[in-house]
């Protein structure tokens, strides 16, 4: 009964996903902190990126996804970044980020099971989450001009002329 239950609820949740709401998820975030992605979708635009070191068109995404974090955090924007590389590479993901300096929230996701509740294919993969968890944005991978499509639909969603950040 207990793993029919757990199917029906994963076939719900990536058909949820699928037409517009996002599933039920949680953050396992490099503090070691937890958290639930209602907790903060009630509160703000959040977006969420998957991505992995591995990825050169990742890696090549995260200045911008940072520098929009500083810049629209206070508009009411929260940038989760999560990881997707295997356990193994936890103390080089957060070596990197330290590194780096940013400031968006960094979680983990090794077993990718958010990334498949979310329909993740390919990364990087972003969504765009509304306060009402409303899908408003998803894209897999990453070409420079995708960051300049990003902030429209980040000004849109928080309702900033465009160019008045």
């Amino acid at each position: 009964m207990r793993k029919e239950f757990s199917t029906v609820f994963f076939v719900a949740s990536i058909l949820s996903a699928q037409f517009g709401e996002l599933p039920p998820i949680k953050f396992d975030l490099t503090n070691g902190e937890r958290i639930k992605f209602e907790d903060l979708s009630k509160k703000e635009l959040v977006l969420i990126d998957y991505w992995a070191l591995w990825c050169a068109p990742c890696l090549n995404k995260m200045s911008h996804l940072d520098r929009f974090q500083k810049e629209f955090a206070s508009k009411g924007l929260k940038i989760i970044s999560v990881n997707i590389d295997s356990e193994r590479s936890i103390s080089k993901v957060k070596s990197y980020i330290r590194s780096k300096g940013y400031s968006m929230l960094i979680a983990f996701d090794s077993s990718k099971e958010n990334f498949r509740l979310v329909n993740g294919i390919s990364i990087p993969y972003t969504i765009l989450v509304n306060t009402e968890g409303k899908i408003l944005y998803r894209h897999s991978g990453y070409v420079p001009g995708d960051e300049d499509i990003l902030r429209k639909k980040i000004e849109i969603a928080l309702n900033i002329p465009s160019g008045n950040s």
